[in-house]
């Protein structure tokens, strides 16, 4: 078999393809992690099941996806009862999972499949692309594992395996259209759950970046990249981006001791609907400028003792923090704050982002 010859034609020979898949699903039937959405394949929810799975799967580890999903599930059980559920409810539930917009639109995914397609999830490819959040892996993850069809889903884990077993030199970005022609050719006709999650389940546990256990992958006999001796260096590692390092000035008040100043996000970044401590714009320079930036009419702001930095996907923000201890009659906003004071025993009811709630948490209030 000439690497060469296979490159360039996308030619997988019908050996190989059955060698790769049937490797593949015995190795996941015995080895396959106990996973919440994968242990009620005989419930009549399961596509659901794995709809929600889905969604928080993107771009986060299992392991911080299973108590989170395990929670979102529990209180929604079904795609109807989620679909009468509040933007709010939902970014409450969100909290510390992240990218936020995945929970916006699985609820906004919801209402559609219930008014659209009678409240069941639609198993065509093209109808699940139509679905807020929902793109090429994601709807090929769902029509593959919810429903058993044939579909190429290919996220991170299948791109490391794939570039590897091909021995395909260079970054994964180089070679995404030779990785999709390969995952594509060698795909099966059937037992397609197993397969999808199988080639994931390897590249997540054996074919990892850093330490790849090849002695216990069951496809390294045909592996390039093993049996060429380059498994640490394909694919190449992805360049680092560097980090913007930003300064702000929170501001923490409390009124009677019973209630904090929070204001809701509105703009349209990752962060939007959240409610948050007011605070500064995010620069290179701490702002000194306090009671410039107040919220409150002529109140005293006294620096707390406790700051610290908090990391973003692209910013690492460090966080200065002013208090200030007011009485109902001495806690007038200005005119220009869109800031509401909230009762701390009413905390829970709204989705604060993970910064603020850690400010709040620092400072004993919750």
């Amino acid at each position: 078999m000439q690497r060469n010859n296979i490159i360039n034609e996308y030619c997988v020979s019908s050996h190989l393809k059955d060698y790769f898949s049937k490797e593949i699903v015995t190795w996941f039937s015995k080895n396959k992690r106990k996973l919440p959405w994968r242990t009620r394949i005989s419930q009549d929810n399961f596509s659901y099941l794995v709809f929600v799975s889905e969604f928080m799967l993107q771009q986060t580890q299992v392991k911080t996806v299973i108590p989170y999903f395990e929670r979102f599930v529990d209180k929604w059980p079904s795609l109807k009862t989620l679909a009468r559920a509040n933007h709010n409810e939902i970014l409450v539930f969100w909290q510390g999972l992240g990218y936020y917009s995945r929970g916006r639109n699985l609820l906004k995914s919801a209402k559609i499949i219930v008014s659209d397609y009678n409240g069941k999830i639609p198993v065509k490819e093209d109808e699940l692309k139509k679905l807020p959040g929902v793109g090429d892996y994601t709807a090929a993850a769902i029509r593959s594992i919810a429903f058993n069809k044939k579909a190429i889903a290919i996220d991170g884990n299948v791109k490391r395996v794939i570039a590897r077993f091909f021995g395909l030199e260079g970054a994964i970005e180089k070679n995404l259209r030779t990785i999709y022609k390969f995952a594509e050719a060698i795909c099966p006709n059937s037992n397609n759950r197993n397969y999808t999650q199988g080639v994931m389940e390897l590249g997540a546990t054996i074919c990892k970046p850093k330490k790849p256990d090849c002695l216990q992958c069951v496809i390294s006999k045909h592996c390039i990249a093993y049996n060429s001796h380059k498994t640490l260096s394909i694919p190449l590692p992805k360049k680092r981006l560097k980090k913007k390092k930003l300064k702000c000035v929170t501001y923490l008040a409390i009124k009677d001791n019973k209630s904090v100043l929070l204001i809701q996000r509105k703009d349209k970044n990752i962060l939007k609907d959240q409610w948050e401590l007011p605070s500064t714009e995010w620069n290179k320079e701490e702002t000194y400028e306090i009671n410039l930036n107040s919220p409150i009419k002529n109140t005293k702001w006294k620096k707390s003792e406790i700051s610290f930095s908090h990391s973003f996907t692209h910013i690492d923000l460090f966080n200065s923090i002013y208090l200030s201890k007011l009485s109902g009659n001495s806690s007038k906003l200005k005119k220009t704050s869109k800031s509401r004071w909230i009762n701390l025993q009413n905390l829970s009811s709204y989705p604060l982002t993970t910064m603020s709630k850690k400010t709040l948490e620092m400072h004993n209030l919750i």
